[in-house]
């Protein structure tokens, strides 16, 4: 009988070039910086290496390209305990990277385009979100989401989609239809107020994650319900997001409620931004218990 994975991601992988600033630059400027290194990072990477942290058994789908990097990519999957038999080498391309400026608690990224982002999914990755029973993904295009939805439901699995931007969710409506939790981004979502996350909440969970404001879970038209951000001594929050949104899976994984999943991840993500880099500081599923008791 196949072992089934508790949390796959497909996509989103990169590194990312992590450079400190005073403050974040204005049009025309230019400021000095310091570079914090060369990172592991992706946003669904992140979450996928967040939820093996968390005890999850963890496996990831995507490409890396035939570089030094994507050996460090590599060698950090496997640091956490990820299962990388979905990861492909794709020989003389290089592996994607996202630039990142930091300044306190504030950060601004820029992501250059890579042929690495314009893949269809393989076999052998389609089969990692066979054998998953939560299967973290985005909305990359509508075919993307219909093939790993049928493959994450192949066998009872859920599927869970990280929607970044108001555009793509407007582009992939009906593969957003798909999802049985959805993660939005509050920026997005309030150009359109707080109905379109209500009316995409019809049997699912679509969370809104808000920054500093902590945030809103919705579940079959109600909402929001808002979730406070805890305290932190915030170093940086590159990552956050993504440890919010594995701390919530693994909580529902679980068998919490809505409202129980959103302390959990709240709490996640608080421990997360203490730490420099968008896995450091990742914490277990006994130190988020542990901030948990410690706020009451």
């Amino acid at each position: 009988m196949t072992d089934f994975f508790d949390f796959a991601g497909v996509g989103g992988l990169s590194y990312d070039i992590v450079l400190q600033v005073d403050h974040l630059p204005a049009t025309d400027s230019k400021l000095p910086g310091r570079l914090l290194g060369f990172l592991p990072g992706g946003f669904i990477a992140n979450a996928t290496c967040a939820a093996a942290r968390l005890g999850l058994r963890a496996g990831f789908a995507g490409w890396i390209g035939g570089d030094d990097q994507g050996v460090m990519l590599r060698d950090d999957f496997e640091r956490f305990g990820v299962d990388v038999g979905g990861l492909t080498v794709v020989a003389g391309e290089a592996t994607p990277f996202t630039v990142i400026l930091v300044a306190g608690d504030e950060r601004a990224i820029v992501i250059p385009d890579s042929p690495l982002y314009h893949l269809p999914p393989e076999d052998r990755q389609l089969e990692m979100a066979r054998q998953a029973r939560q299967v973290l993904t985005y909305p990359r295009d509508a075919a993307w989401c219909q093939q790993i939805a049928a493959a994450a439901r192949a066998n009872g699995g859920v599927l869970a989609l990280d929607v970044e931007r108001m555009p793509a969710m407007a582009a992939t409506r009906e593969a957003l239809a798909l999802a049985d939790v959805l993660f939005l981004a509050d920026a997005s979502v309030r150009e359109q107020d707080w109905a379109t996350a209500r009316s995409l909440s019809f049997g699912r969970w679509v969370i809104v994650t808000a920054g500093r404001e902590g945030a809103y879970g919705f579940v079959d038209g109600s909402g929001p319900l808002h979730q406070p951000a805890y305290p932190a001594a915030a170093i940086d929050t590159t990552g956050a997001g993504d440890c919010f949104h594995a701390a919530l899976l693994a909580a529902r994984h679980w068998g919490d409620s809505l409202p129980e999943a959103l302390r959990f991840a709240a709490a996640a993500a608080a421990i997360k931004v203490e730490s420099v880099g968008a896995r450091g500081g990742l914490p277990t599923r006994e130190q988020v218990y542990a901030r948990l008791e410690h706020h009451g």
